[in-house]
């Protein structure tokens, strides 16, 4: 059973990942505050903050149908009293309209290459999909480093659903899911040693550790 706290922190952590991914379209074009490369067929941006320190990790890959796969990390200043809240998340989007799930999200099956279909509990907004849990967000990512294809299968409102699929190049991604496990962990250990004070009732994310 999701108890009341998962629950809040999945639906701000959908918010909050929802509202970083659509922001960051102009950040890939121009910002001065983000160091932005092409690490072969993924495009990558590292943002930093006022004072230097890495805030936002973002990651995104194009897929078929228009799809893009995004994996981001941030921490994020909502109110000046209050401590950043810190997440991290996968997110697919694509054209279709999918809808706004509950906050327990819908069954998404999705697969790497061709092993055994996993299925997790996604939640939804508009046109993205997105995985909320921080631990099956590092899973993800641990898979995702060594794997040659990935798919997905959506599902709107109607729970229809929408296979897309995405081919990965191994050395790009092996680079990239460490670039990003790197940047992830300094910017969660950062955000933790910086305020000291207690996650409970945001979103209780232990800082990756960081790729040799």
């Amino acid at each position: 059973m999701v108890n009341t706290r998962s629950l809040f922190c999945r639906c701000r952590a959908a918010a909050l990942a929802a509202s970083s991914v659509a922001a960051l379209a102009s950040t890939l074009n121009a910002d001065a505050k983000a160091a932005a490369s092409l690490l072969g067929s993924w495009d990558y941006v590292l943002r930093h903050d006022v004072e230097g320190q890495p805030q936002a990790a973002f990651a995104r890959l194009r897929g078929e149908k228009g799809s893009l796969l995004w994996l981001t990390c941030q921490r994020q200043s909502l109110d000046g009293d209050q401590p950043p809240v810190r997440f991290s998340t996968v997110a697919i989007a694509q054209r279709q309209y999918l809808g706004r799930s509950d906050s327990r999200g819908r069954s998404t099956v999705y697969w790497f290459d061709e092993g055994t279909p996993e299925v997790g509990h996604w939640l939804y907004r508009d046109r993205y999909g997105q995985i909320p849990e921080a631990e099956e967000v590092r899973t993800f990512v641990e898979k995702l480093s060594g794997a040659r294809s990935l798919t997905v299968e959506l599902s709107n409102y109607r729970f229809e659903t929408q296979k897309l699929e995405f081919q990965l190049d191994t050395t790009d991604t092996k680079n990239v899911a460490d670039r990003f496990r790197k940047d992830c962990g300094d910017i969660l250990r950062e955000s933790a040693e910086s305020s000291q004070i207690s996650t409970s009732g945001s979103l209780a994310i232990e800082p990756w550790e960081a790729a040799p």
